[in-house]
This record gives structure tokens, C-alpha cells and sequence, in this order.
């Protein structure tokens, strides 16, 4: 319990008050995020919209990746911004974004190929890795809810769509 507490302290999430600010500023930087920057998986008619901040080399990523069509199935729309910290990741991850087809390069990437990073591209890869640094994140994938809850690792689809459910029901 005590290490719980020094890590909520440290974290910034002891009371409710603080959870809350943080909540607040984490949706208001989720919003803030240009969609054009991000990769996104959506269904036909999407309830729900979660941002996650993936690696390619991160074996839960890889893992939720391979369930893309279960969240979509669950009309759970998927914002991917770039949280490379796993060996290459971070040339790996530039060179989907630069991709002409970025769903298929990140797909491609997560199944463990390699891409060919373009000349020159402008990206946003080094600006989502500062945001997830500066926010503390603590691993791959981190999944962030519509009003700024964070869930870490590996989220079935249904259990995702439960977790939306009961938010959009507060």
C-alpha cells in the first residue's frame, strides 16, 4: 500500500482532485492532436474513439494490432500516435509515417518488417515521444479514453468496449 501511495505521489495522482486535473489535461492534449498526424482505424460507424500511443516492436502492441478488427467490430474507432522506445523503433515508426499507405506500413511494421524511410519526411514521431515523456506514460501500448482515463498493456476488444460503455454512462 505504501508503494502505491509514493507511486500516485510521484506519478502526480494522489486525491481525487489531482486524478481529475490530470484527466482534464490529458483529454485536452488527446484533442489537441492533429488527426492528419495520427494513424487511424476506424469502422463504418464508429461509437467510441480511443488514442493509442504504440511502438511497432512492443509485443503487446503487436498483439492489439493483430486484434484491429475486434475493436472495429465493437465499433471502437483506434487514433495511433507513435511511442517508440523498443530498439529501432523510432526509425521504423518515422519511416510508417512517412509511408503512402500508413495502415498498411504500421501493419506491415508490427508484423515485424521493415520500412524504407523516405528523404526528408516531416513527421510527427519525435513530437508524440516528447508528449508521451512529458505525460509520464508507462509503457506501450497506453490507451486513453475519450475523457482522459489511461489503461496500459493489452485491452481486449470487449473488455474496451465495456470500459467506454461505463464512461460514456458517468
Amino acid at each position: 500500500m505504501v508503494l502505491v501511495a509514493v507511486a500516485l505521489l510521484v506519478f502526480g495522482l494522489s486525491g481525487n482532485a489531482a486524478a481529475g486535473e490530470r484527466q482534464a489535461e490529458i483529454v485536452q492534449l488527446v484533442g489537441g492532436l492533429d488527426e492528419d498526424e495520427l494513424i487511424v482505424f476506424e469502422p463504418e460507424d464508429p461509437r467510441y474513439t480511443v488514442t493509442v500511443f504504440t511502438d511497432v516492436n512492443c509485443p503487446y502492441c503487436r498483439e492489439f494490432h493483430q486484434q484491429i478488427d475486434d475493436y472495429l467490430l465493437w465499433d471502437i474507432r483506434i487514433r495511433y500516435a507513435a511511442f517508440p522506445v523498443i530498439g529501432n523503433a523510432f526509425e521504423q515508426m518515422e519511416a510508417v509515417w512517412c509511408s503512402d499507405d500508413r495502415q498498411d506500413a504500421i501493419t506491415r511494421a508490427k508484423l515485424g518488417g521493415t520500412e524504407v524511410k523516405a528523404e526528408g519526411c516531416p513527421n510527427p514521431v519525435a513530437d508524440h515521444l516528447a508528449i508521451a515523456r512529458e505525460h509520464r506514460f508507462l509503457g506501450t501500448p497506453t490507451i486513453i479514453t475519450p475523457k482522459g482515463q489511461i489503461r496500459y498493456g493489452l485491452v481486449p476488444a470487449a473488455e474496451l468496449a465495456d470500459m467506454l460503455e461505463a464512461e460514456v454512462a458517468r
